[in-house]
């Protein structure tokens, strides 16, 4: 690990109980886009923000899983009809990553601009963003603190980033109440992603002092809250500690980037179709069992985290949550998994390991 090394965070994170009844001083008098989910209207979470702020002009909630070019570009085109001055991101990953989408524009504010410069076709030059506020409902995406939003392309089976430095959150609003209501499944889910975030954000090219004090405190809360809250979903005290796993896992893999768990599940989800917080876990044990040993600061890492220097406590979790450490059991065969391996070579994500698969 370098001795010498940089840490960005221009996002202004609040973190309690309640603090969504202050979204109206972040928001400032700005006239504001509204993106969520239709879950929340259901919830009454929209009337909610709208009794506290007179500025929004405009509610979208048609944001679908794993958010994907077709339904972003027509949601981009209706959405940039209204004249506003911020976004305000209220749910899980998927709307994060769909808010940000919607932040850039150019002059014609055409959606196909940003799909351009997605998919590498036009250079990530000539546009503007528009400031967003991120108000994750979910403890597990990162994507309120880091510059970068996923986009899916069902039909090439394949995922892409959309990454700019603008991209960063105005604000992060954290706010452990809001996750009360999530289920079990997606609970678990989306608490192992944000493991996955720290222990990648710690085997990784890019890691330093900084990113690996932060993946270690959120890798922790995991490893001792995580069971314990799927066990007790209504227990706020847990909620809390999983969003503050959330939190530093962000304030990692922000400045590092993931890594190989995340290279391999991109495929796993896009072609067998398992969710992305199980796919990018469910590899965990296997990798660090092949980087023990290797670095002194990884294994200092993870004797801290799990107390032991062998992926044994994390075999035992994810075995107590139902989830299988077995490529057989989500439908990869010996075949695909070799192609696998070999689609790592010229995969960003995998770049930045310091984790080599056997």
């Amino acid at each position: 690990m370098d001795n010498c090394f940089s840490y960005h965070m221009p996002t202004k994170i609040v973190f309690g109980n309640g603090e969504i009844n202050n979204i109206a001083k972040y928001i400032n008098g700005r006239k504001t886009i509204l993106i969520t989910s239709n879950g929340f209207v259901k919830r009454g979470m929209v009337d909610k923000i709208k009794s506290i702020t007179d500025t929004i002009v405009e509610v979208f909630t048609d944001v679908k899983s794993h958010p994907e070019f077709k339904d972003l570009e027509t949601t981009y085109n209706q959405i940039h009809k209204h004249a506003f001055e911020l976004i305000l991101s209220l749910g899980g990953g998927s709307v994060l990553d769909a808010s940000k989408f919607f932040s850039v524009y150019n002059e014609s504010k055409d959606a196909s601009f940003v799909t351009d410069i997605i998919k590498g076709n036009v250079s990530k030059e000539n546009y503007q963003t528009i400031p967003v506020i991120s108000i994750p409902t979910t403890a597990g995406t990162g994507s309120e603190i880091t510059p970068w939003a996923t986009i899916w392309d069902m039909d090439e089976k394949k995922k892409y980033s959309l990454h700019l430095p603008e991209l960063f959150s105005e604000v992060a609003i954290y706010d452990p109440t809001l996750t009360l209501s999530v289920p079990k499944d997606i609970t678990i889910q989306t608490g192992l992603d944000t493991l996955s975030h720290a222990l990648e954000s710690i085997w990784n090219k890019n890691a330093n002092e900084i990113t690996i004090n932060y993946a270690i405190k959120s890798a922790k809360l995991i490893v001792d809250n995580l069971v314990s809250l799927s066990n007790n979903l209504e227990s706020i005290e847990y909620r809390d500690n999983i969003m503050k796993a959330c939190m530093y896992a962000g304030l990692a893999f922000s400045n590092t980037q993931t890594a190989i768990a995340h290279g391999m599940s991109y495929y796993i989800t896009a072609n067998k179709g398992v969710d992305h917080g199980i796919a990018c876990s469910f590899t965990l044990p296997m990798l660090i069992d092949n980087v023990i040993g290797k670095y002194d600061f990884i294994d200092a890492s993870l004797k801290e985290i799990f107390g032991e220097l062998n992926s044994n406590k994390l075999r035992s979790i994810l075995k107590e949550l139902n989830v299988s450490t077995e490529f057989g059991d989500y439908g990869v065969s010996d075949e695909e998994l070799s192609k696998l391996k070999n689609s790592l070579q010229n995969n960003q994500r995998a770049g930045n390991s310091l984790v080599k698969l056997i």
